[in-house]
């Protein structure tokens, strides 16, 4: 309830189970955060385009549109 009252988005990435989505809410409401590498525009993305795709990352990249 609280995800739609707050009106969250929650994104993931294929190969996730329930079970794994499960574990990791209960984790995130316990306190843990992800460890983010890098947020940009999706107009400043093309720079750093080379490290994500050679992997050259640690943690999240968000990109806001």
């Amino acid at each position: 309830m609280q995800l739609f009252q707050q009106q969250y988005r929650i994104f993931g990435s294929f190969g996730a189970t329930i079970r794994n989505i499960a574990e990791s809410l209960d984790k995130m409401a316990d306190g843990m955060v992800p460890v983010i590498d890098t947020e940009c525009r999706s107009t400043m993305s093309r720079p750093r385009s080379n490290a994500w795709k050679s992997r050259q990352v640690f943690g999240k990249i968000v990109v806001y549109f």
